[in-house]
């Protein structure tokens, strides 16, 4: 679990929380975002009350601010900065005072402020409303010095300004029980009050006689010596010119205000004084120029206020939550989340709200490739996870299934070595093809065929021998967050990968390849497609039955020969997908590319793609924890691409089918006789059918190349319709889970029989799992009419081992429907 430091080093990293540009410039804090926003909304009075929480003399610094803020704005460049001191303006002038001080007992600290200049008054304005009794010497009138250097204070009842902001915030002052004495303002005043007040301020824009010169000053707190500040200096030209900056010299009166409470109170000056925060990026590609809109008169009407305001672009950064569905669920940002998780981790009793969160990832690294301080959210949720695992907070539920998944890919039914029989007695072969759990289970016809295809391609070069594992790579233990598990079953694999001679592995499942690297990195893994790109193949499909060249060009362009001789024609454009788990690797990404224009594809880039490649939703198991937004991230991905797909990843392509979104495989290029005119748009097979067709690839593999027969499954005896079977799947219930739990309640006797319909209820719990099936005997088979389950041991349910029931009943492990073609319910 990450410590208070660790989390906020995270949090460091993102910057939404960041101020903008305009509210870092501002001396005074003020959020000129929000201020905007106000103002666009036609509300003045809601913007006013911004201005006099954040502003210092708020009608003085309307009237006669500079307005750093303008020139960091990033409009700037876009039609031009937004005009804030204009608005500022306009919105004084819209409407009165919206609030008074609080009335707070004084303080018992006095302060002493020498010259009644712009520093000096902005300084006395915070200490009073702090409730500190604050007295400025001047001479002259008390606004006399602000208005000589500031003249256009005293240029009011005009159109420019038809309100006296000087005597209205002289009065306030006054009201706030700031007291003015006239007196001449030298040494013996400085040395009388810094020996009679707590605290000093000397204005150096009134009496630049009396401070040091502003390079031997601190910046930061303003500090002389003793209890006294100086503020205000004179800003100057790169040529010499001296000249008053509004914005500055008020803002150094408010530092030197912040000094002297410090000052009183025995504190440190400079401890905690500014957060230090990263800069908020914001990305303005895109974005049109709107040109300033300029008021009639001296002042803006309030329509026009309001659409100048409007030009604000609310800057923010969120660039990472703008292209992931995931972000945007949990209505937040990166640091938000990083916060939800350490909580969530913190707690001992109680609800953990943020494991949706927490297994809601994809893992798959766009944030942190997009981010400009690269912050993951893959390594925040992943850590969470192996912690949960670590400490038994995470819920079974979570990833249970992809975790039997894993098994039963990587178990008796489905595993399989197979050496490279046409090698001589005890020489290793060079090369291991692993082609992925999903792969197999997806295209098994195409894994047969580049198999073959490799062990010919292979059988003459330099580096003879193509041996081939079926298994899953263990990547589901690793998304998990169950450390041990992945470490024990990669174990399982380095012994099959050394009994084999330590070939190198190439795999066709980038995810595999990424556990592969990782685990094993001595296999120095690489790409079945970088293989496929170095090997010398001819340009265009690699099918046998795949025509000439010359016959392809009479076929016309985009046209491939599927196994019946037709021509099968391709997409006229294809948009690439690249999968998640190779955003990195250059390699994948050129040969796939290579591979793709070989075959007489012709691809563009979606917008965001290779690095920057978004995930389709199977990553990190968000399709088993969380399949609705699994399959939100398929949609989002989908509308992405222009043109259809073609993914390298066969988990891509088929949650993107399964979107609605026509996409095809590499290999149906490369293999078209494989293919036909609508496999771009065919959904991938269901869960169960997934598993029999890995099931079904060992078989066929052991036949062909060992010449062993394996006896053929046989088929079930529950008969249900494809609707049902495919709303049960999305529930985790597969046909295998169906037959042996109604084999299970009709051998255990754990069932009910409804005496008015005839249904039976029965339970079944082969492992940390309990199945409900409702059916109805027919003759020797049984017609399903609904099935559930719950990832928990419930008691009563049964707990025979589901081993015992199928060796005994005849239990459906093809992945099909039971008899022929079922029966709808």
């Amino acid at each position: 679990m990450m410590d208070q430091k660790r989390l906020h080093e995270i949090e460091a990293r993102c910057t939404q929380e960041s101020p903008p540009r305009c509210r870092e410039a501002c001396p005074f804090d003020l959020d000129v975002r929000t201020f905007m926003a106000r103002m666009a909304e036609g509300k003045p009075g809601e913007a006013r009350k911004l201005m006099e929480r954040h502003l210092p003399l708020p009608g003085i610094m309307a009237r006669i601010c500079d307005a750093p803020c303008e020139n960091v704005c990033l409009r700037r460049d876009l039609g031009g900065s937004v005009a804030m001191h204009g608005l500022e303006l306009a919105c004084m002038l819209a409407v009165g005072p919206q609030g008074r001080p609080l009335p707070l007992p004084p303080k018992r600290f006095s302060i002493a402020i020498i010259g009644a200049g712009l520093a000096g008054l902005a300084a006395a304005w915070d200490l009073s409303r702090k409730a500190y009794p604050v007295t400025v010497f001047h001479d002259g009138t008390p606004g006399q010095a602000v208005l000589e250097t500031y003249p256009q204070l005293g240029s009011h009842g005009d159109t420019a300004c038809p309100k006296d902001f000087l005597a209205e915030d002289m009065e306030l002052l006054t009201r706030q029980k700031v007291q003015f004495v006239e007196v001449a303002l030298d040494h013996a005043l400085l040395d009388k009050v810094a020996a009679e007040y707590a605290g000093v301020l000397v204005d150096a824009g009134v009496v630049s006689s009396l401070v040091p010169v502003q390079a031997d000053m601190d910046e930061e707190t303003l500090h002389w010596r003793d209890n006294i500040c100086c503020a205000g200096w004179c800003s100057q030209t790169p040529t010499g010119h001296a000249f008053a900056s509004s914005s500055r010299q008020a803002g150094q009166g408010r530092r030197a205000a912040q000094t002297l409470e410090r000052v009183t109170s025995g504190v440190s000056l400079t401890a905690a004084r500014n957060k230090e925060q990263g800069a908020l990026h914001t990305d303005v590609k895109g974005i049109a120029p709107v040109p300033r809109v300029d008021p009639a008169e001296a002042v803006y009407a309030a329509d026009e206020a309001v659409a100048e305001a409007a030009r604000c672009l609310q800057c923010q950064c969120m660039i990472c939550v703008r292209e992931c569905v995931y972000l945007q669920k949990y209505k937040g940002y990166p640091r938000v989340y990083a916060r939800q998780v350490h909580n969530n981790a913190s707690i001992v009793k109680g609800l953990h709200t943020a494991n949706a969160l927490i297994n809601g990832c994809a893992l798959c690294g766009q944030c942190e490739e997009l981010c400009p301080e690269n912050f993951s959210m893959a390594e925040l949720c992943l850590s969470a996870r192996e912690d949960m695992v670590e400490k038994g907070y995470m819920p079974p539920s979570a990833h249970e299934f992809a975790l039997e998944d894993m098994e039963n890919a990587s178990g008796a039914e489905c595993a399989l070595v197979l050496p490279d029989t046409s090698l001589p007695s005890g020489a290793n072969p060079s090369w291991l093809f692993f082609p992925g759990c999903q792969l197999a289970a997806s295209r098994g016809e195409q894994v047969a065929r580049v198999y073959a295809l490799l062990r010919e391609g292979m059988a003459a070069s330099a580096a003879p021998g193509v041996a081939l594992m079926l298994s899953c790579c263990g990547i589901p233990a690793r998304w998990a967050g169950r450390a041990s598990l992945f470490a024990e079953h990669m174990e399982k694999l380095r012994q099959a990968w050394v009994d084999l001679g330590k070939p190198r592995i190439m795999a066709a499942c980038s995810s595999c390849l990424t556990a592969l690297r990782e685990a094993l990195p001595e296999a120095e893994a690489l790409s079945l497609w970088e293989v496929l790109d170095q090997m010398g193949l001819p340009d265009g499909p690699l099918a046998s039955l795949a025509p000439a060249a010359g016959e392809i060009e009479k076929s016309g362009s985009g046209q491939h020969m599927n196994g019946q001789g037709t021509a099968v024609r391709l997409p006229e454009v294809f948009s690439i997908q690249d999968p998640c788990t190779a955003r990195h690797d250059s390699a994948w990404l050129a040969a796939v590319r290579s591979l793709s224009r070989r075959a007489g594809a012709r691809i563009e880039e979606p917008r965001l793609s290779g690095a920057s490649t978004a995930c389709c939703g199977y990553g990190g198991l968000v399709w088993c924890a969380q399949p609705e937004l699994a399959d939100e991230m398929a949609v989002h991905r989908s509308a992405e691409l222009p043109h259809a797909g073609l993914a390298s990843c066969i988990m891509c392509r088929d949650r993107m089918a399964a979107s609605g979104k026509e996409c095809w495989h590499l290999l149906d290029l490369l293999f078209p006789d494989c293919a036909n005119a609508g496999t771009g748009a065919e959904k991938g097979p269901g869960l169960s059918a997934r598993r029999a067709n890995r099931a079904a690839l060992r078989r066929r593999l052991q036949r062909e190349w060992l010449g062993q027969d394996a006896p053929e499954p046989g088929k079930g005896r529950v008969l249900m319709s494809q609707e049902m079977l495919t709303r049960l799947e999305e529930k985790h219930i597969l046909l295998e889970d169906i037959e042996a739990a109604v084999a299970g309640a009709e051998a255990s006797g754990h069932r009910f029989e409804n005496l008015e319909n005839g249904h039976i209820l029965g339970s079944w719990r082969p492992r940390q799992v309990t199945f409900w099936v409702e059916y109805q005997q027919q003759g020797e088979n049984f017609i399903l009419h609904d099935a559930w389950c719950h990832r928990m041991v419930v008691p009563g349910s049964g707990g025979h081992e589901a081993v015992d029931v199928i060796n005994s009943h005849q239990c459906c492990t093809d992945g099909q429907r039971g008899g022929q073609g079922g029966v709808q319910s």
